[in-house]
């Protein structure tokens, strides 16, 4: 016999089930403006999960050999992606200012000089997983054009996608906190699937880089100490920033990116993953923060700048770092 399907967990939503990305956006109010945004997000995130399904058939996997900003090596699907979502932003009017992690500055669209909005984005986040044909994602930040340069609390909305054995978008708005959407690709729209999303306060697992342990501070070493002993958590980690927190949101727990002696400032970006993930983040009721205060309270003076992430379950967070007052 043929099983039935489950209904999708819902933690208290109202949204209909058969709710599309576009229409939960008018259900939540969102201005005209704003839906058009994440309406060409969506379409460059469909690009980029049609690319990626048949790269290794197109010779896209592998570098360019050149190296971007960050001073990282360019695969040819990170080139692919950040002109995708590029090319499908400048079609909308909302948006004045772009920030990727592919772009040495910032692109101010001229025509557009009355847009709403900033994006900052990563376009392929963990491309380093591309030639093992593991889970990658892109990342998203809305702001106000001049607040850029603000604390991540200026943010309007954040989300990412999520390129796995399904195409997922996680999105945070104030109105309905963080919810998940699941791609329909039969008729090509994101689908509301479950939320708003609740962090569990804590849980049984966390993700880093144990071959940089020696570099670490004493502060992050005596915590992933007591993670692995006296907390038993369990390890996960994938390499790709976006996977490795989904799994947090969904299952609780703490992710972990700490500075180390040869990057003590880190090597995430503020702007364009720590910032939208701490977002979402703190809108399931989790925390994020570097190794000195709340991700979320930081000033960026650069739009590259790079910071420690700690990120996940309130009680694992609140025991690294816990609030002042």
């Amino acid at each position: 016999m043929r099983p039935q399907p489950q209904e999708p967990r819902r933690e208290g939503s109202t949204i209909p089930q058969e709710t599309t990305l576009p229409e939960y956006l008018a259900l939540a109010g969102e201005p005209v403006e704003f839906r058009a945004l994440i309406r060409q997000i969506t379409y460059a995130a469909k690009w980029v999960a049609a690319e990626l399904r048949v790269a290794g058939l197109h010779g896209m996997l592998g570098g360019t050999g050149e190296t971007n900003v960050q001073g990282e090596a360019v695969q040819r699907l990170d080139e692919f992606a950040n002109q995708t979502f590029v090319d499908n932003l400048l079609r909308s009017p909302a948006i004045s200012d772009l920030v990727s992690e592919e772009m040495a500055e910032g692109m101010h669209i001229a025509q557009h000089s009355r847009g709403e909005y900033a994006l900052l984005f990563d376009p392929v986040d963990g491309s380093s997983n591309l030639d093992a044909n593991l889970a990658v994602g892109s990342i998203f930040s809305v702001r106000a054009p001049r607040d850029v340069l603000r604390s991540g609390r200026a943010q309007i909305a954040a989300g990412y996608v999520m390129y796995g054995p399904a195409t997922i978008c996680v999105l945070a708005v104030p109105k309905f906190g963080a919810n998940l959407f699941t791609y329909e690709p039969r008729i090509g729209e994101f689908m509301f699937t479950r939320g708003p999303l609740t962090m569990p306060s804590s849980g049984g697992s966390y993700g880093v880089n144990e071959a940089n342990e020696s570099g670490w501070n004493p502060q992050v070493r005596e915590f992933v100490s007591w993670l692995r002993g006296p907390a038993k958590h369990s390890t996960r980690y994938s390499g790709a920033l976006v996977g490795d927190f989904h799994r947090i949101l969904i299952g609780g727990g703490v992710y972990l990116y700490p500075g180390d002696v040869q990057h003590r400032e880190g090597k995430l970006r503020l702007l364009y993953e720590a910032c939208p993930l701490a977002f979402i983040a703190e809108c399931a009721g989790g925390r994020a923060v570097s190794e000195e205060c709340d991700i979320l309270d930081i000033v960026p003076t650069q739009i590259h700048q790079r910071t420690p992430l700690i990120i996940g379950s309130r009680d694992e967070v609140g025991r690294f770092l816990p609030r002042q007052g």
